[in-house]
């Protein structure tokens, strides 16, 4: 398949939370939560010191309960919460649950987690990637259209790690065109600038699972597609 696309890797960054993830309002509701009392004229900051400071008057594994249902309670039973919090003192479960699609929210429960109890729980380590990406041909310049898709871009994502990385092993013949629903849930933020037309801006965040193989690599080619084999 021909290489249309020449990616440089502008930044690879770790991260331990995701800016943004919580509002003001969401510490609010956490602290209603833990009976703290009233909230009211207290900015985003110090909702947020006072419920890192309540969180800490709990167990480590009663906070996890706390947290997850307020997060997942709309997905998540209370059997289930109740065993995730045990299982996130020793685990990645950001990285591990069976439903990906609950990954980047697990992430957010356990940056919070660390954050109140950095001896208790495992660190975060989200991963940041900041790429330049450039058409060298006029198919390439026709894909950067459509690079808003999440196949695409973890498709690109892809093409500069090696055979041996976890999304070619687990994501083979989705990387090769099969349709790819799964990417939706591997890329958890992204944003996509144009700078022309053949030149883009992506920035994208994912967990370190996925993206770590590209942890020292500078520049390679793509031949990235944003349609499935199926819708061509």
């Amino acid at each position: 398949m021909s290489k249309n696309l020449r990616v440089r890797i502008v930044d690879f960054s770790t991260l331990r939370e995701i800016e943004g993830a919580r509002s003001g309002d969401d510490f609010a509701a956490l602290l209603d939560a833990m009976e703290f009392g009233d909230t009211a004229g207290m900015s985003a900051d110090e909702l947020r010191e006072m419920c890192v400071m309540s969180l800490q008057d709990r167990r480590p594994e009663e906070a996890a309960e706390l947290i997850l249902k307020h997060d997942l309670g709309d997905r998540l039973r209370d059997g289930q919460i109740r065993n995730i919090a045990s299982e996130m003192l020793d685990d990645k479960m950001w990285e591990e649950y069976s439903d990906m699609s609950l990954h980047e929210r697990l992430f957010n429960v356990g940056s919070l987690l660390y954050e109140a109890f950095p001896r208790a729980f495992p660190e975060p380590d989200v991963v940041r990637v900041r790429l330049e990406v450039v058409a060298v041909n006029e198919a390439g310049r026709a894909e950067l259209t459509r690079a808003s898709r999440e196949s695409f871009l973890v498709r690109l994502l892809a093409d500069g790690m090696d055979a041996g990385s976890v999304l070619h092993r687990l994501f083979d013949e989705q990387l090769a065109g099969r349709p790819f629903p799964e990417a939706e849930t591997i890329v958890w933020t992204a944003r996509i600038d144009p700078v022309d037309e053949r030149t883009a801006k992506v920035d994208v965040i994912s967990s370190g699972y996925w993206l770590d193989a590209l942890g020292g690599v500078e520049s390679y080619e793509s031949s990235a597609r944003a349609a499935d084999a199926r819708a061509r």
